[in-house]
């Protein structure tokens, strides 16, 4: 298992410009934040620190603070799914944000400032490489989706309100984070708000990868409140509360028989 991540920059020139540079850590930064969220649940994230920093090919060591094996290693995995080709299925913990992320670095490969290639490497291992074709790499992978009417249930988290508003929940089936786009009406955006952290159900276009893995909800139409009652009566194995009053089947006999 691994602890850390390491990412070498190759400008398409005799040296990186800053603002390549900038452009290149932001979106690691984001990919790497997506990738952890999907494995850990945690919306603040965990923080990720600079190990090593070597200038002569810019080359960057990252590894998280706390207990990030898991996430490190779920990039690394992903990342050789992804650059290899292999097979048209997302790589665990590769959710559609997490997709989106590694499309959004084509832009680290066009106009004056850009790169050649970014490697990626762990434990002085080259683990993949991206460059102007990342984009058509992960297209493979979205274009076995397919889009089924239906529902979904899970935990509401990460609600985001800028452009198309979105929040996520994690399906209760999957496990995985699936983002599930909504109206930007008031009545909306309130309902959503009050089953932050609730149990919910959505209805609408579910969109899953070829694997049958839930990647997003569309044209949304419902949104229901599933938090069990626990006011209700609890049933037990081998009771049935609306006949029994909750009692073990001898006991509920033994009372008849009285």
């Amino acid at each position: 298992m691994a602890d850390s991540l390491t990412f070498t920059i190759h400008p398409d020139a005799q040296s990186l410009s800053l603002g390549l540079f900038l452009k290149t850590i932001e979106d690691i930064r984001r990919l790497v934040r997506d990738v952890d969220y999907a494995v850990s649940r945690e919306r603040m994230g965990r923080l990720w620190v600079v190990s090593e920093l070597r200038s002569s090919t810019p080359t960057i060591t990252i590894r998280p603070v706390v207990d990030g094996t898991e996430a490190v290693d779920a990039i690394i995995n992903g990342l050789r799914i992804v650059v290899a080709e292999h097979g048209a299925e997302p790589p665990p913990h590769f959710s559609a944000d997490v997709l989106d992320d590694l499309k959004r670095m084509r832009r680290l490969f066009a106009g004056r400032e850009r790169a050649r290639r970014i490697v990626f490497s762990s434990d002085g291992g080259e683990v993949a490489t991206i460059d102007e074709g990342i984009s058509a790499k992960v297209d493979r992978i979205l274009r076995g989706t397919y889009s089924l009417l239906g529902s979904l249930e899970g935990m509401l988290d990460a609600i985001n309100l800028h452009g198309r508003p979105s929040f996520t929940i994690w399906d209760r089936v999957s496990g995985s984070p699936v983002r599930c786009a909504f109206p930007k009406e008031t009545a909306w955006v309130e309902s959503v708000k009050e089953l932050l952290q609730h149990r919910v159900l959505v209805a609408g276009q579910v969109n899953y990868f070829s694997n049958g893995v839930p990647r997003s909800v569309t044209r949304l139409r419902e949104l229901r409140d599933m938090t069990p009652d626990l006011s209700l009566p609890q049933a037990r194995f081998g009771s049935i509360p609306d006949l029994t009053g909750g009692k073990e089947p001898g006991d509920y006999l033994e009372s008849l028989r009285e």
